[in-house]
């Protein structure tokens, strides 16, 4: 006796011409090997979306990195082993490295600096300190390009530029004090190191401020008056133990100070800034 819990079987299930009929229905799908292949592609896009949603970048998938060297002391102090030890330990920690001699800075780069998506910036220029009406010492300024008064009048007698000289030169620069940095410039930095080799740049949080105000997330300044030797030493020592040593921002700054010390020709240091 056979005992059924559902419904009866159909004859039809029974009969051979009825399931050959019936298998000889059913329609059947087929891809082609460039169906495949585009299938294929758009699963392997959308994991990888998901992986970098989740996962983000690894180590090897970040976009290069970019560092600019504005030489401005090239002419009165030239010091290639800076430059080739700079650029040896910027590109070895994976940066796209641009050095600009002193012909090729100008203020039109400097207000376009925002814009070019650097990093790193390095001014490797002269410095001055501003002296306000009131008498005292107030901010920094960078001297950016040799210029005359007439070169730029309108910023220069709005108080945009000033005009300085500087320590034992008799030529004649366009000086852009800190609110020429926060007015002047074009576009915000993202998160940029600016690194201001001059004299006076740290003397107070101003010049700092002025970058921090554009985007930049660490300015590295000089207190006092530094010698060029001293500010490359300075620069090199602290970039190689960011770079190769791996140790942070304020790490790398205080051993680099610690094993140099300050200037030993005219007492100046380094400063760090941060927002």
């Amino acid at each position: 006796m056979r005992i059924y819990t559902g419904k009866l079987p159909s004859k039809k299930t029974h009969n051979p011409s009825y399931m050959k009929a019936r298998r000889r229905g059913r329609k059947k799908f087929y891809f082609s090997r460039r169906e495949w292949s585009w299938a294929f592609l758009i699963i392997a896009v959308i994991v990888a979306i998901i992986a970098v949603a989740i996962f983000g970048l690894g180590p090897e998938e970040h976009p290069s990195m970019r560092a600019a060297i504005l030489d401005g002391l090239a002419t009165d102090y030239p010091n290639q082993t800076f430059i080739k030890s700079a650029m040896e330990v910027l590109r070895g920690a994976g940066f796209e490295v641009d050095v600009y001699s002193p012909e090729n800075i100008s203020l039109n780069l400097l207000k376009e600096l925002p814009s070019k998506y650097y990093d790193l910036i390095i001014f490797r220029t002269h410095g001055g300190r501003i002296r306000q009406p009131i008498g005292l010492f107030i901010g920094s300024g960078l001297f950016i390009e040799k210029c005359n008064p007439d070169s730029y009048r309108y910023e220069i007698e709005s108080g945009y530029l000033l005009l300085g000289r500087p320590f034992l030169s008799n030529e004649i620069y366009c000086v852009a004090p800190p609110h020429y940095i926060s007015e002047k410039l074009r576009g915000e930095f993202r998160r940029t190191m600016i690194i201001a080799m001059s004299c006076f740049t740290g003397d107070d949080n101003v010049m700092a401020s002025a970058f921090f105000e554009r985007g930049a997330g660490t300015y590295i300044g000089f207190r006092g008056e530094i010698s060029p030797s001293y500010a490359d030493a300075f620069t090199i020592t602290f970039l190689r133990k960011l770079y190769f040593e791996k140790l942070s921002i304020r790490e790398a700054f205080d051993q680099a100070l610690r094993e140099l010390g300050s200037d030993p020709h005219y007492g100046g240091s380094p400063v760090l800034y941060l927002p």
